[in-house]
């Protein structure tokens, strides 16, 4: 009596190639020597068979995938790694905007008086109407009787969640929460009405038993939790207490560069006829929360920092970690610098939708990394030297084969460039690669675009001092045609 082969090929995972695995194992046994496999009941059978087979190896290949950083494809299980990593990813921002407040018919005996925080204030973008908030309060003092202010707006919806600590987690019921605008306070009990302010934790060795301090961290679906101390690490929680969480859902880049502002419910200390709103500068650095891929680069970098700042790159992986509204930042020891400066750290930051940032949002910066930095090196906060790089497109596309006019095609084209210096050339070091662009410009949707003809120009901006004579260096590294060198007008 023949005895059956009862080896199978368990490394095959394709469908077909696992039915024909089992016909074989079966074909050899003598029990079935006279089946016809290619009947109909034994062929659904050994397809029912062979479809579970795959369906498990397949379910089992991509469990292992999202239990490692590298492979991970779920945004849950991506964060779910880099929280081993001690990372946040990075949240939503809303946009940040300056105005000019002037008020009228403010008492005569008044010195001062204080604009509350959450004050609102609204924009219309696409005939859609968003709110910006004061985030902080802000004082406005008297000169010589007359009261105006330059104010800082953030957009976003005030909103207020309340947590009874009853054994369950603290997760926010919202999407696009701003994680910069969290305001955490407890609550002893429904009784009592005096709370306490509890501040974020991100150095755990300034955090002691009684430290009122909370950890946050991102959940599941976007959604953020907020975690308390353990009685050794930052002050616990007792049963019954209520947690009391304030903070704005943003609408990340949809507001960026609206200027036109509105009141709709300003709260202030005092009495007044009217307020005159200017724009001073149109509104920017909204961005929405940290994607896939950026999460799977940033998280073990910044682990990799330890949160000190050590050498350059310690720098540049802390700023990225801890601030949203930032793209991209390069940081160099004095001793490359030309001249050589020792015992400074120079870095160049470059936000979100703007170029260069304010002198106090450079202050701000700089403080935070005061204690992660060594005894003996300052860090300096500098403007980026940047190359703008102008194209010139010429364009063909098959007439025949679409039926937008020459202006869409245009205008779908710049857009085209926009999003490509946006994905390729937003980050310091990035480079131009001209197939690159040019591919991407042929594939602009709808366009039938044929092919495309790209001449690059680069230019350097500067504003001299015209009160002292001095040299000016212009450095576009790159090989340029010295017959092509074109300026503005210069005295």
């Amino acid at each position: 009596m023949a005895t059956a082969n009862t080896y199978l090929r368990v490394t095959d995972l394709d469908f077909n190639e696992i039915k024909t695995n089992l016909k074989s194992y079966l074909a050899a046994d003598d029990k079935f020597k006279d089946f016809n496999f290619e009947g109909s009941v034994m062929s659904n059978m050994l397809d029912v068979l062979a479809y579970n087979t795959h369906y498990n190896a397949y379910y089992v290949n991509m469990l292992s995938n999202e239990m490692f950083l590298d492979t991970a494809q779920q945004r849950d299980s991506v964060v779910s790694r880099a929280k081993e990593l001690g990372y946040v990813p990075a949240s939503s921002v809303g946009s940040k905007a300056d105005i000019n407040l002037v008020f009228n018919g403010i008492p005569a005996e008044t010195k001062n008086f204080t604009i509350n925080k959450n004050s609102k204030f609204s924009t219309i973008v696409d005939d859609v109407n968003y709110t910006y908030v004061t985030p902080e309060a802000i004082v406005v003092e008297s000169d010589n009787g007359a009261f105006s202010k330059t104010v800082t707006l953030k957009e976003g919806e005030l909103l207020t969640h309340q947590f009874v600590n009853d054994g369950s987690r603290f997760i926010i019921p919202n999407k696009n929460v701003d994680i910069s605008s969290i305001v955490v306070k407890v609550q002893t009990s429904a009784s009592e009405t005096t709370k306490s302010e509890y501040s974020r934790a991100t150095n755990i060795r300034q955090v002691y038993s009684t430290s009122e301090i909370y950890f946050l961290e991102e959940a599941f679906d976007e959604k953020y939790e907020i975690i308390f101390g353990s009685g050794a690490l930052g002050k616990s929680l007792i049963t019954g207490n209520i947690v009391i969480v304030e903070y704005l859902v943003c609408n990340g880049t949809m507001t960026n560069g609206a200027s036109e502002f509105s009141i709709d419910d300003l709260n202030i200390t005092t009495t007044y006829t009217s307020v005159d709103v200017t724009p001073v500068s149109s509104a920017h650095g909204g961005r929405f929360r940290e994607d896939v891929e950026s999460i799977k680069f940033n998280a073990p970098r910044s682990y990799q920092t330890q949160n000190r700042a050590i050498i350059s790159n310690d720098y540049e992986r802390i700023l990225l970690a801890e601030n949203a509204d930032l793209q991209s930042v390069v940081a160099y020891g004095g001793e490359n610098a030309d001249p050589q400066v020792y015992g400074k750290v120079y870095i160049a930051i470059k936000p979100y939708g703007e170029e260069l940032i304010t002198a106090n949002r450079k202050d701000d910066i700089k403080e935070s990394l005061m204690d992660r930095t060594p005894l003996g090196i300052d860090p300096v906060i500098i403007d980026p030297d940047y190359i703008h790089i102008i194209p010139e497109i010429t364009t063909y596309y098959d007439k025949t084969r679409t039926t937008a006019t020459p202006s869409t095609i245009e205008q779908s084209v710049r857009d085209a460039v926009e999003e490509f210096s946006f994905k390729y050339l937003g980050r310091f070091g990035d480079r131009l690669r001209y197939s690159r662009f040019v591919r991407h410009i042929d594939n602009v949707p709808s366009g039938h675009i044929l092919n495309n003809d790209a001449i690059i120009k680069l230019e350097k901006r500067f504003v001299p001092n015209l009160n002292i004579l001095e040299k000016y260096t212009l450095n576009f590294n790159n090989a340029i045609r010295s017959n092509e060198l074109i300026s503005t007008a210069f005295t």
